[in-house]
């Protein structure tokens, strides 16, 4: 526990963070900058799910990375039409929570059979259950297009290094991450159905109008390495939400322009990226303001409302997900501590 409240309190580096962060805050500003200039703001929603691709195999070589970014990209832009077509239905409320509980628990199976890093279902889900939410009156093939686009960006930036890598400078190799046994790629897909269930359901309880930040918040915990991580990050991802409202609050008492709001999104973007790995608290205070504004360029609404619906469905998510991560990971948690051991010489 020492541990980690010093961790917290330390501010890492961002050496070798930058340069994938740069990727993905490109990834997110091309794509937004080309809609404002053609005048078609209304499409940012699924330009920025597209582009987040780009968070997929981010510390991979090039050509594993490319393997492992189109795969991702191929479900981020599934996930964006799945989820315009629901919304063009008016499926929502608890409808829309059932259909999202069980593509959690399926796309954290396709997930980690694929290898996929970050592992789980959480982007996939955000974009799915964020583009059912939002009001579009536009053509579901220009929203494909547009979440297909950015995939195609995300994909080119993230080969891109090797394109100038000197000839004589092979590829580094690593070899894919080994396939998990079925029982704990089967137990991690439970999780992920009951607490994304859960935190679905009682966001719709509450009536708060935003219930699937509550299922994204509890995806998160669950997606860190080890259980012990999950449970670290269930608080970090609390903490680091609430101070990332506020930063919201802040930034939403201006009233920007679409050009300044696409390159602002982008570099709020490019900072949680820097510390996502390192510090998932400081990356929150970042990437909150960017779930959150790029609804402003289609439907603006209340700074107050917005920020206390988003601390509210976080707590409730990451509150679900601890406990859903305390009571079926005991065995799992017990080895862990067991391998943090000093050995004995």
């Amino acid at each position: 526990m020492k541990t980690y409240a010093r961790d917290f309190f330390r501010i890492p580096s961002p050496r070798g963070h930058r340069t994938p962060a740069l990727r993905v805050a490109a990834g997110i500003g091309i794509p937004l900058i080309v809609l404002v200039l053609i005048g078609r703001t209304d499409l940012t929603i699924f330009a920025v799910f597209g582009a987040l691709t780009g968070v997929f195999g981010r510390v991979e070589p090039h050509w594993l990375r490319l393997k492992h970014q189109s795969l991702a990209g191929l479900l981020m832009s599934l996930s964006i039409v799945g989820g315009v077509i629901c919304g063009g239905l008016g499926i929502n409320g608890w409808p829309l929570v059932g259909i999202g509980t069980l593509m959690a628990g399926v796309l954290s199976i396709v997930a980690d059979v694929l290898r996929l890093r970050p592992s789980g279902p959480l982007f996939y889900i955000f974009a799915f259950m964020a583009t059912a939410s939002a009001p579009f009156a536009g053509q579901l093939w220009e929203a494909a297009v547009t979440g297909v686009a950015s995939v195609g960006v995300a994909l080119i930036l993230g080969f891109m290094g090797r394109l100038w890598a000197r000839r004589t400078e092979p590829d580094r190799q690593l070899a894919e991450t080994p396939l998990p046994p079925w029982s704990r790629i089967s137990a991690q897909a439970g999780r992920y159905f009951v607490a994304l269930g859960l935190a679905g359901s009682i966001g719709v309880m509450s009536g708060l109008g935003h219930h699937y930040w509550a299922m994204v918040a509890a995806a998160a915990p669950i997606s860190a390495v080890g259980a012990s991580g999950g449970l670290v990050r269930a608080v970090y991802r609390i903490i680091g939400t609430y101070a990332g409202v506020l930063l919201t609050a802040a930034l939403l008492t201006v009233e920007w322009p679409p050009l300044s709001l696409a390159i602002l999104i982008a570099v709020l973007q490019f900072l949680g990226e820097v510390f996502v790995i390192s510090h998932y608290s400081i990356a929150l205070i970042f990437m909150t303001p960017v779930a959150l504004m790029m609804t402003e360029f289609v439907a603006p609404g209340p700074a107050g409302s917005l920020v206390a619906d988003r601390a509210l469905e976080t707590t409730i998510g990451a509150v679900i997900a601890f406990f859903v991560i305390l009571l079926t990971t005991r065995k799992q948690r017990a080895r862990e501590r067991e391998l943090a051991k000093p050995q004995s010489t």
